[in-house]
């Protein structure tokens, strides 16, 4: 990840706004000269980091800005595998053992420099080249490069674009992010980066997540944190239709940054995302396949509507929409047990989600609930606000749509 000193010279402000100057190749001059520095670093295989890192900036000279050099290197250096010398566990006990020898026999006598060495190698019982090798085989300089960036130039180029948003945003006191879809994708990586966040409705389709910056009154670990957050940036770029919005601590001054989908970070449009399970494919399919062209005015978007429960965030499977303005949630329940399906419900019930169509399978179940051998579970439709529609192990898009019909509420009604 790129520093405060890698992006600094290349932010303006004005207004109390901040704007971040992306390297861009609207002549193609930058990716050949990437291309050679990828080259290099897959010639550069099998050597220790800090001559790795020596190469990349003896290329000074075939750059005008060698900032911008800099910022590239350690991208590559980040994106690169290394790996510790072989034995480089040992290289404590090593340096022990020679400056033990080395304070027994001082002063050292003219011509006996190596004299410590073989001795503290006879101790150790090794190789006196093996006691220089790996003296200092735990420096962090000393890994080796076992695999160089296997990219090409255009993707080595917006991951640096990327990283100076990273470090831009290292400062940040809140981050505000707003989407209309895409949400699969944000939300599993806020969890997996463990962020601080709440969720809020932005007008129509769209929602906002708030979300606490490293410079946080609340953080401690401002720099743990800051690399928690930058995470969330290359997910980020992948969406479309979304806005990053943040307040950024410049001194003793708040200032604000805005970020939005430019071609700078975005990469191609790839395949879009395979289902979750087998359970979401059939329900997708059916819904396609039984409804035709037409589909009753019905629209069907898939995780695109978070919804904020006790604290944490719930993502639907998928988002009913009709023409007139009403909308329905369907949430999939795969395998389950009765102490899983209780606490689901439970939230649900507290949110009031009466728009939403709760889809259990029956033969998913791993468990039975106390009192209740033949396992019926027809009672907890009374225990959700929405409905509740059972399959014994396949899904069936025409119980689910009457469902929908009976729950969907307009949008702007729930707030």
């Amino acid at each position: 990840m790129l520093r405060r000193t890698h992006v600094a010279p290349f932010l303006t402000e004005r207004d109390g706004e901040l704007a971040v100057e992306f390297l861009l190749d609207p002549q193609n001059r930058v990716r050949p000269f990437l291309a050679r520095l990828l080259k290099l670093m897959r010639r550069l295989e099998g050597r220790p980091r800090a001559v790795v890192a020596e190469g990349l900036r003896r290329q000074e000279r075939r750059v005008r800005d060698a900032r911008r050099l800099d910022g590239i290197s350690r991208t590559l250096l980040s994106l690169a595998r290394f790996r510790p010398p072989e034995g480089a566990e040992r290289a404590p006990e090593i340096r022990r053992a020679l400056f033990r020898m080395r304070g027994s026999e001082w002063p050292p006598v003219p011509g006996d420099e190596r004299r410590p060495y073989e001795t503290a190698a006879l101790a150790l019982n090794l190789p006196v080249d093996e006691v220089d090798r790996l003296l200092y085989a735990d420096d962090p300089d000393a890994v080796r490069l076992v695999r160089a960036p296997r990219l090409s130039p255009a993707r080595l180029l917006r991951r640096y674009n990327l990283g100076l948003v990273q470090a831009v945003l290292l400062d940040a006191v809140e981050v505000r992010i707003e989407a209309a879809e895409g949400w699969r994708e944000i939300v599993r990586a806020v969890k997996l980066a463990r962020l601080m966040h709440t969720l809020e409705p932005a007008g129509g389709n769209r929602y906002r997540m708030i979300l606490t910056g490293p410079a946080g009154p609340y953080v401690v670990r401002r720099q743990r944190y800051g690399a928690r957050l930058a995470r969330l940036v290359p997910a980020l770029s992948r969406l479309r239709g979304w806005r990053l919005d943040a307040r950024i601590a410049h001194g003793d001054r708040t200032l604000h940054y805005r970020l939005r989908p430019t071609r700078a970070i975005t990469p191609g449009r790839g395949r879009r995302p395979r289902y979750d399970s087998r359970w979401e494919e059939d329900l997708a399919e059916d819904f396609h396949r039984k409804l035709g062209p037409e589909r009753d005015g019905w629209t069907l978007t898939r995780e695109d509507v978070p919804v904020a429960i006790a604290g944490e965030i719930f993502l639907p499977d998928f988002t009913l929409r009709h023409e007139d303005g009403r909308e329905a949630l369907v949430e999939l329940v795969g395998f389950w047990t009765p102490e899983y399906l209780e606490s689901k419900v439970r939230k649900l019930r507290a949110a009031g989600l009466d728009h939403l169509v709760l889809v259990i399978f029956r033969g998913l179940a791993t468990g039975q609930p106390e009192g209740d051998e033949g396992g019926s579970f027809d009672d907890i439709a009374g225990e959700v606000a929405g409905e509740v529609v059972w399959f014994t192990n396949k899904v069936r898009i025409g119980p689910i749509m009457e469902a929908v019909e009976r729950t969907a509420r307009p949008a702007e009604s729930r707030g």
